[in-house]
């Protein structure tokens, strides 16, 4: 159900098509119509989800970063004192 100031408006779900698309992008469908549905649904999923730890290598992106800086302050100091140093 939706409410929206005042009025409120049942809204049925196509079921099928949640299940099919659940089906295609290899998920899977809950459904929960109450409170103590959604509960349950959310307990199932903490026992499925997985953590995992990745690393990623930022040292270039601050090396791209410097090389950027650098030609800026170049360019900011031909258009100065026109010259780079």
């Amino acid at each position: 159900m939706i409410g929206f100031e005042g009025w409120s408006m049942r809204v049925r779900l196509d079921e099928d098509t949640l299940k099919q698309v659940a089906n295609i992008t290899q998920g899977e469908y809950f459904y929960a119509g109450t409170a103590v549905d959604l509960k349950k649904v959310y307990e199932n999923l903490n026992s499925r989800l997985v953590l995992e730890k990745k690393e990623t290598e930022v040292s270039a992106l601050f090396a791209g970063a410097g090389a950027l800086l650098a030609l800026v302050a170049a360019a900011l100091s031909v258009l100065w004192f026109h010259r780079i140093l």
